[in-house]
C-alpha cells in the first residue's frame, strides 16, 4: 500500500530546491509583492464560489490556505511557492482613478473602467458563476453602477466564458460586447474542434483533480487554476477592425475614448490591447504578464508566432509609450510609472524575440527539437527579472515549439522518419535490456542517484510493453513526483503530478468541457455540423455517396450536406431537392449527436426519404473518449 502513497522530497530534491532558494533575488521579489498588494480597496479573502447544480464549488481558494504558512515546503520549488502566495492576494483593486480590477476570482482578472453611465467590463472570466461573484464584490463598493459595455481582449475561454454572467448583471439597454477581429473563428478553432483532447490535456496542465497542498497543485503562474462552472458565449458581437491606413481603431464607449491595437497571432490568434488616453493607461491584454508565457501551451494548440508577439508589444510601446504611466494585464497585477512600464514591456518583448532568434541559430547548426530545449537559456539581463521567470511557460518547451514552427516534427534523421508504434518499440526495448525485472532493478538504482527523468523515460518503456506491471508504474510515479517537486513552472509541476496520480490511482472522469450548450448555441450551424464531420470513420464511409438535408427546429436553421469519399461536408444553408434523406430535430438532439456517444431515441428525429442512409451515416460516427489514456498505451487501433 505504501507504494501508492505520495512521497516526501528525496535528499536530491531538497538540495535542488535549496539551491533554487539561495539564488532568489529577494529585492525583485519584494517589488512584486508590493505590486501584488498595491491599492487594494476590498480584501477578497479566500473566496469560494458555489454551483447550484453541484456540491463541488466552481472556484475554491480556501484550499490554498496552506500557502499562508511562514515555512516554505521542500516539495515545492521556492519561486513557485512565492508566486503562488502572491496569486492568492485577492479582492478589488484600484488601478487608476477610474480603472479597477478584481483579482483572485478565477484564473484571469476582471477589469472595469468607470464610464459615463456604468462599468465597461474588460474580460468576463471563465464561467458565469465566477463572473457574477466578481461583480458582487464590485457591487459592495459601488452598489448603483450598471454594466454599460463589455470588452473581450482575446479568444481564450478564461476571458470570454463568463460573458452571460456579466450581460445579465444589471446591464444598461443595448449593451455592446466588443471583440477583436477573427474572434469567433478563433474560439471555434481552438476550443471546439479539438475541444475533447484539449479538455483532457487541460486536466494535466491545470492539475484539476490534484489536492491543494504541499505535495499537490500550487499555482499556474498567471493564476491558480481555471474555474469549473458554466462556460457561455455570445454571438451579438461588435468586431474591432482597423482601417488600411490606421495604426489603431479609436472608439468612444460610454463617453470614454479607447484606442484599440489589434495584435493577432501573438498570445492568441485573435487578440487586442488598448490605450485609454484619459487614464494614460494601457491594457496590454495577455501579451505581458508576471511570467514568461507560452509560445506553445501544453494543453495543446497551434504554435504561436514569437516574432509577431514581440512586434506587437513594440508597436504598443511606439503608439502609446510617450504618455504612458500605467500598464495592466488580464492576469497578475499592474505596473506603474512611465520608465518602469516601458522597461517591463521591453523585457517581456525580448523574451519572445530572443527565443525565436536563438532557436533559429541552433536550427542552422543542425540541432534538433529535443536538443534546443535543453541547450538554450536566457541571459541574466532577462532572467533576473521576477516577472520573466518560467512560472507558466518555459524556455524549454517554448523553443521546441519554435523549432516545430519553422521545421516541423521531423528532425532529419531517417531513423526517425517512420518509427514503430510506441507499444511495439517498447516491448523490443525491454527485451533487449534484459526483461522487465532487470530494467526495474537498474532503474531503482538510478532513482536513488536522483536521475528522475531517466527513470521516468525507462519506466515508460516497461509500462508500454506491459501496462499491468504495477512495479514499473509505481516507480515511474515516484520519479514524476520528484520532477514535479522541483519544477518552477506551475503547469510542469501539475503535469508531472497528474501523471503520478493516474499511474497510482487510475483516471477520474471530469465533466468540464469548453464545448458547452451555450457555446454551441452561439456558433454557426455549419461549425456544429463540422463536429460530426471530424468524427466520421473514413474507412467505414469511404464508399458512401449521398446527400442529407438537416433542419434544426428551435434554431430555425437548415443545412445541406453530403457524405462522399469518407468526408461529411457542409454544402450550404439551402435544402437540396435531390437529397436522399432529410432529418429534422431540435438543437439538443443535434448537440447530443455531435458531442457525446449517446444516440437519441429515433422518436426525437423526423426522417424523410431513405431512412437506411441516415442509419449508415450514424454508423460512421466514431466514439469520443474524454478520458483517453496518457500514461498507459491506448487500445490497439483496428486496421
Amino acid at each position: 500500500m505504501e507504494n501508492y502513497l505520495r512521497k516526501d522530497a528525496t535528499v536530491k530534491t531538497k538540495l535542488m530546491n535549496k539551491e533554487a532558494y539561495d539564488q532568489i533575488n529577494w529585492t525583485k521579489l519584494e517589488e512584486e509583492k508590493q505590486l501584488a498588494n498595491k491599492n487594494r480597496i476590498i480584501d477578497g479573502g479566500l473566496p469560494v464560489v458555489g454551483n447550484a447544480n453541484s456540491f463541488i464549488p466552481v472556484w475554491d481558494l480556501k484550499r490554498y490556505a496552506f500557502l499562508l504558512k511562514d515555512q516554505m515546503a521542500d516539495t515545492v520549488h521556492p519561486k513557485l511557492w512565492e508566486q503562488g502566495k502572491m496569486n492568492i492576494t485577492t479582492g478589488l483593486f484600484q488601478v487608476t482613478e477610474n480603472i479597477y480590477q478584481v483579482r483572485g476570482y478565477d484564473l484571469a482578472n476582471m477589469s472595469l473602467v468607470r464610464g459615463k453611465t456604468g462599468w465597461i467590463v474588460i474580460d468576463c472570466l471563465t464561467c458565469q458563476e465566477t463572473a457574477e461573484a466578481a461583480l458582487d464584490l464590485v457591487h459592495k463598493k459601488f452598489p448603483d453602477w450598471p454594466i454599460s459595455a463589455i470588452i473581450i481582449t482575446h479568444s481564450h475561454v478564461d476571458h470570454y466564458g463568463g460573458v452571460l454572467g456579466v450581460l445579465n448583471y444589471n446591464p444598461v439597454n443595448h449593451l455592446k460586447v466588443y471583440v477583436p477581429q477573427g474572434f469567433t473563428d478563433a474560439v471555434i478553432d481552438e476550443n471546439v474542434n479539438a475541444g475533447v483532447a484539449m479538455s483532457r490535456r487541460s486536466d494535466y496542465m491545470y492539475g484539476e483533480i490534484l489536492l491543494r497542498d504541499e505535495k499537490g497543485q500550487i499555482d499556474c503562474g498567471i493564476g491558480k487554476y481555471a474555474s469549473i462552472g458554466t462556460i457561455t458565449l455570445w454571438d451579438n458581437l461588435k468586431t474591432i477592425r482597423r482601417g488600411n491606413n490606421e495604426k489603431y481603431c479609436e472608439k468612444i464607449i460610454d463617453g470614454i475614448t479607447i484606442q484599440f491595437h489589434l495584435s493577432p497571432n501573438s498570445e492568441a490568434p485573435s487578440e487586442m490591447s488598448f490605450y485609454i488616453p484619459s487614464e494614460t493607461t494601457l491594457c496590454i491584454a495577455e501579451m505581458c504578464t508576471a511570467s514568461l508565457h507560452n509560445v506553445y501551451t501544453l494543453r495543446g494548440a497551434e504554435v504561436r508566432d514569437p516574432v509577431a508577439w514581440a512586434d506587437h508589444i513594440q508597436e504598443a510601446i511606439d503608439l502609446f509609450g510617450n504618455d504612458l504611466t500605467t500598464v495592466f494585464s488580464v492576469h497578475n497585477w499592474p505596473r506603474f510609472g512611465h520608465d518602469y512600464c516601458i522597461d517591463y514591456m521591453s523585457k517581456q518583448r525580448d523574451l519572445y524575440q530572443y527565443m525565436n532568434d536563438q532557436t533559429l541559430r541552433l536550427i542552422n547548426k543542425g540541432y534538433t527539437i529535443d536538443e534546443v530545449g535543453r541547450l538554450l537559456e536566457f541571459p541574466e539581463s532577462l532572467s533576473d527579472e521576477w516577472y520573466n521567470s518560467p512560472f507558466y511557460g518555459t524556455i524549454n518547451h517554448n523553443v521546441k515549439a519554435i523549432y516545430q514552427k519553422y521545421m516541423g516534427w521531423f528532425n532529419g534523421n531517417p531513423v526517425d522518419l517512420n518509427p514503430l508504434l510506441p507499444q511495439d518499440s517498447a516491448s523490443r526495448y525491454v527485451t533487449y535490456m534484459g526483461g522487465e525485472e532487470r530494467v526495474i532493478e537498474k532503474a531503482k538504482k538510478s532513482f536513488d542517484e536522483g536521475e528522475y527523468q531517466w527513470v521516468a523515460q525507462v519506466m515508460k518503456q516497461v509500462i508500454f510493453a506491459n501496462p499491468y506491471n504495477d512495479d514499473a508504474k509505481m516507480l515511474c510515479a515516484d520519479a514524476l513526483e520528484q520532477l514535479g517537486y522541483v519544477a518552477e513552472s506551475g503547469p510542469w509541476r501539475n503535469i508531472f503530478l497528474m501523471g503520478a496520480f493516474e499511474l497510482r490511482y487510475g483516471k477520474l472522469p471530469l465533466s468540464v468541457t469548453t464545448i458547452s450548450e451555450d457555446t454551441l448555441d452561439n456558433i454557426p450551424l455549419a461549425n456544429v455540423l463540422n463536429l460530426l464531420s471530424i468524427r466520421v470513420d473514413g474507412r467505414k464511409a469511404g464508399d458512401m455517396d449521398f446527400k442529407i438535408n438537416f433542419y434544426i427546429t428551435d434554431r430555425e436553421e437548415e443545412a445541406a450536406t453530403e457524405m462522399k469519399r469518407g468526408i461529411f461536408r457542409y454544402l450550404g444553408d439551402t435544402l437540396l431537392d435531390d437529397a436522399e434523406v432529410g432529418v429534422s430535430m431540435p438543437k439538443k438532439v443535434l448537440y447530443t449527436l455531435a458531442t457525446t456517444n449517446n444516440r437519441p431515441p429515433t422518436s426525437d428525429i423526423t426522417i424523410t426519404g431513405d431512412r437506411e442512409k441516415w442509419m449508415m451515416f450514424l454508423c460512421t460516427q466514431d466514439t469520443i473518449n474524454q478520458v483517453f489514456n496518457i500514461m498507459t498505451p491506448l487500445p490497439k487501433y483496428p486496421r
